[in-house]
């Protein structure tokens, strides 16, 4: 028996006969309907979610189905939904932002293993979390960064909020970062509207007790007026000389109607840039977990994954060999398609010298 002979000898040993394949597409079946996991090195993402919680964020400009709700309610829905539509092995955790400080109530935790913790945690996102009337972003950006800086794995920050700085800040001294631009990956995510809205005044039992008039409300930044910031060694980026005009433009500020609110979106994205960050603005929230997860990830790890589809698919591929032609084994048709590109160039290469014979004869 010749080399030949015995590998196609062995190759009919080692390839089962149509009975054989339905049989093990029946298990493989079985074995899919189980939804079996099998832990697998992937990429995986982790996220921390800080949310502004501060009153201007209670302002009624977004809509859900067609009815006008709070920013808070508008981010709870799509923030809810965007951990819904994370993918399995996804790390995310929560904070709160008010004042200048970000407090983390969640640190990053499996998804699916803790939705309904992070769904309820949330939900109960009201404004009696308030406990600071302030909201100096760009603070409150630097701080939840500060939580992440060398934490390990690269968890994400994505810091929610509409940009209103409260009290303004100043062209002329701006709080300074004093960690390395890029160091932590992120996301600032606008939500509101770009238009003007009176902010509404929230008791402490977070009912509406009316909205914010201009007397009430700093008009200019606390420097201007001869006061310092919410921290006595605080580090300030200075400039005595002057303010470039495309700065204070991106700065947004606007005197005589900071009892008003919007998206501050030009501001959010001058930090963004200093931050080396990226900026979306809110949306659904299947959306934002799309623009999330399309980043790069934060690291890798072994994540128990669902291989349901995997074995459906050997499943479909026993059905095929087993009834596509009997003439064939598996492994006979699983060579024959291998090779199908380099036949198929063996015959056109015949097929041209065929005809530049015939034109060669007709001269």
């Amino acid at each position: 028996m010749n080399v030949r002979e015995r590998l196609a000898t062995a190759a009919r040993w080692l390839t089962p006969g149509r009975r054989g394949l339905l049989l093990l597409a029946a298990v493989l079946l079985l074995a899919a309907a189980l939804q079996p996991r099998m832990a697998l090195l992937r990429p995986v993402h982790s996220f921390l979610f800080v949310v502004d919680i501060s009153m201007s964020m209670h302002t009624r400009d977004m809509r859900i189905d067609g009815e006008p709700v709070s920013r808070a309610v508008a981010v709870q829905r799509s923030l809810t939904d965007a951990i819904r539509a994370l993918p399995c092995g996804t790390r995310a955790g929560i904070g709160l932002f008010a004042g200048y400080q970000t407090t983390v109530l969640y640190l990053p935790v499996e998804v699916c293993s803790h939705f309904n913790e992070l769904a309820e945690t949330i939900g109960g996102i009201s404004p009696q979390s308030i406990w600071a009337s302030d909201s100096e972003i760009a603070k409150g950006i630097y701080n939840a960064i500060s939580f992440l800086d060398g934490a390990e794995g690269r968890t994400q920050l994505v810091f929610i909020t509409d940009g209103h700085e409260a009290p303004p800040v100043s062209p002329r001294f701006r709080a300074q970062f004093q960690g390395t631009p890029g160091e932590v990956p992120g996301w600032l995510v606008g939500v509101g509207s770009l238009a003007l809205s009176p902010i509404p005044k929230i008791d402490e039992r977070g009912r509406q007790v009316g909205v914010w008039q201009e007397q009430e409300v700093a008009q200019t930044d606390l420097f201007s007026a001869g006061r310092r910031g919410s921290g006595e060694a605080e580090q300030m980026v200075q400039d005595e000389t002057t303010v470039d005009a495309g700065l204070a433009s991106r700065l947004q500020l606007q005197p005589g109607k900071e009892h008003l609110t919007q998206l501050r979106e030009t501001y959010l994205k001058l930090l963004a840039e200093e931050l080396q960050m990226d900026y979306v603005r809110l949306g659904d929230g299947t959306s934002l977990a799309r623009r999330l997860m399309a980043g790069p990830a934060s690291e890798w790890r072994w994540v128990p994954t669902r291989i349901s589809q995997g074995l459906a698919a050997l499943a479909l591929v026993c059905l095929v060999f087993a009834y596509w032609r009997g003439d064939r084994s598996p492994l006979a048709w699983a060579v024959h398609w291998l090779t199908w590109p380099w036949r198929s160039w063996r015959q056109w290469r015949t097929t041209a010298r065929a005809r530049v014979r015939a034109r060669a004869m007709r001269r």
